[in-house]
């Protein structure tokens, strides 16, 4: 049955049938050719070309298998390096990262019967850092073998030894602060116990006599301790108090207070038109 073309229905249906990863069991590497069921697997093997790629493999088998080994090798640990870098991870775990891409090369066409002895594998060659964790199983890392990689690795491993011989450094510096300041203190403390000998030695020695205390005076005859000598006060002389409230005397320009004072030139001229009479208020009726 011929293959249909591509970009048909019948390439399409296919394609969306085989979507995804189909059994292991049922892939051919030599003709890159993955079957759905055991049937169409058996049909392909049967087939002419099939058979006639197997022949061609078959005049050198060892060659086809170390090449496919080699592929397998180099992406498994290309994708380990830039996805994981130099961090652990289970080898379980990550071939199930490798083999989403369904164009990877299978491990049953490799000269690896087991994902660990690929692990050992790596791990003997110096590509990666293998170790067994109790939780994980077997981890493995990848080991950057580059002249950049090696030279960053002395460099930090030489600021670690410069760091352990600063902190023994500081370790004696420090060993040697504290000695001189118990020297320190043992001497002050000898010669505080030097200084109270001399003071010791320079006291006078204590005597038994004591000093006659004087007698008291006696006081005189007739005189009593209240009694005592009266002086005279002197007498209090008045005391003067001037608040200054006396009145200015007005000035003679002006007219002082009670003075009426004089009429406006309007109201006199209006005085002088009525003959001096007053005029007569107005009722409202």
């Amino acid at each position: 049955m011929p293959k249909a073309e591509v970009g048909s229905t019948k390439h399409l249906a296919n394609k969306m049938k085989s979507k995804g990863l189909q059994r292991l069991r049922w892939w051919c590497e030599i003709c890159q050719k993955q079957c759905r069921d055991a049937n169409g697997f058996k049909c392909h093997v049967q087939s002419e070309s099939h058979v006639r790629q197997m022949q061609v493999v078959g005049e050198n088998p060892q060659k086809y298998i170390q090449s496919f080994s080699n592929d397998f090798q180099r992406d498994f640990v290309s994708l380990l390096r830039t996805a994981h870098g130099e961090k652990f991870i289970s080898v379980n775990r990550f071939y199930n990262e490798y083999i989403r891409d369904k164009e990877h090369v299978h491990m049953n066409a490799t000269k690896w019967s087991s994902l660990t002895e690929f692990a050992k594998h790596l791990g003997r060659e110096g590509i990666v850092t293998v170790k067994e964790d109790e939780k994980d199983g077997l981890c493995i890392a990848w080991r950057d073998v580059s002249a950049a990689a090696i030279k960053r690795r002395e460099e930090i491993r030489e600021l670690e030894l410069a760091e352990a011989r600063s902190g023994a450094n500081e370790e004696k510096i420090l060993k040697r602060m504290a000695k001189r300041a118990q020297e320190e203190q043992a001497e002050k403390e000898r010669i505080i116990e030097l200084r109270k000998a001399a003071q010791k030695a320079s006291e006078p020695l204590p005597t038994d006599d004591k000093a006659e205390a004087s007698p008291p005076e006696q006081k005189k005859d007739g005189e009593s301790e209240g009694d005592a000598p009266k002086v005279e006060a002197a007498p209090a002389t008045p005391v003067k108090i001037s608040f200054g409230l006396k009145a200015k005397a007005a000035p003679p320009n002006k007219g002082g207070f009670g003075k009426m004072k004089s009429q406006s030139v309007f109201k006199r001229a209006r005085a002088e038109e009525n003959g001096g009479e007053k005029p007569k208020k107005k009722v409202k009726l």
